[in-house]
């Protein structure tokens, strides 16, 4: 029987690339033997509704990056449909912890012999993914925050792999350290730095491991807290991010827990899969096994 599958696409998605590969990664699925229907996003709380509005039975492809695999993400949590992300944004982080290739034409051809897994997702806010933000990657606040304005505002000619270098090389000159206090599952701690990660797969800004031992399917969301190193650290600290090994317990501290509360004088802006969060939230909660998704055979 031809399966119904519904091609998701985000046509800011790398400033509109992503409309070029409608018609090549549609032509491998129809190969695949499948009947493909294209929705073109025109918002992200139209991406949610589309994935809300399907059916337990549908397959959606979503071609573009994190955020839209959050958005998706966040109607697919409602509706319980699948969900295949394609790597077509500038990070795709999400599909590097699933462990599927980069390339968006190779990725599409294996859907074929992909197989279901359940996976956790992140809820920022309170209350329940219809009111909650949905989150697959990590949620920042501070210096990644700031970061992440510049990275989206970076020019065409930075390469995906540097946007964020880019943008925390234009944050050192603004941020400072500031007190923090994280509330992990009822315990108090206590921090001055520069910023917190709070990650579900622990990965963003284009294969940064920010929250190196994270896992998808455990039920817990891990922390990473950069306490009030030297400004010149940063820089330094970039490549040990990609390796995952800048978490030494003293300077960059990793915490783990279900629920995870932010209490500062200003919590800031809150990112969230790389999109800003049009209100700042101070409750992060893990979802466990929420989300069906299609990745990779091993």
């Amino acid at each position: 029987m031809t399966r119904p599958v519904t091609l998701v696409v985000n046509p800011a998605a790398r400033k509109g690339a992503t409309l070029r590969m409608i018609d090549p990664v549609t032509d491998i699925l129809r190969a695949h033997g499948w009947h493909v229907d294209v929705v073109v996003t025109r918002s992200a709380d139209h991406a949610s509704q589309v994935a809300a509005d399907a059916s337990v039975d549908d397959l959606l492809v979503t071609l573009g990056g994190d955020g839209l695999y959050g958005r998706v993400a966040a109607g697919a949590v409602v509706s319980g449909c699948l969900m295949a992300p394609l790597p077509a944004g500038r990070g795709h982080d999400l599909v590097r912890a699933l462990g599927g290739p980069g390339d968006v034409r190779r990725a599409a051809q294996l859907l074929a012999v992909a197989r279901e897994r359940r996976l956790d997702v992140g809820l920022a806010g309170d209350g329940d993914p219809s009111t909650a933000t949905v989150f697959l990657g990590v949620a920042t606040l501070g210096y990644d925050s700031m970061a992440n304005t510049y990275a989206n505002d970076a020019p065409r000619a930075v390469p995906s792999s540097l946007v964020y270098a880019y943008g925390g090389a234009r944050t050192l000159v603004h941020a400072r350290p500031r007190p923090l206090t994280l509330v992990v599952d009822g315990v108090t701690h206590e921090f001055t730095g520069w910023n917190v990660a709070i990650g579900n797969s622990g990965r963003f800004g284009a294969g940064m491991r920010v929250n190196p031992d994270a896992s998808m399917s455990d039920g817990l969301l891990d922390v990473t807290v950069v306490t009030d190193i030297p400004r010149w650290h940063y820089p330094a600290m970039l490549p040990r991010l990609f390796r995952g090994t800048h978490v030494d317990g003293v300077r960059v501290r990793a915490l783990r827990g279900r629920e995870i509360r932010v209490i500062t004088p200003h919590v800031g802006d809150v990112y969230a899969d790389g999109d800003l969060l049009e209100a700042s939230p101070t409750t992060f909660r893990a979802l466990p096994d929420a989300l069906r998704v299609l990745v990779p055979a091993p």
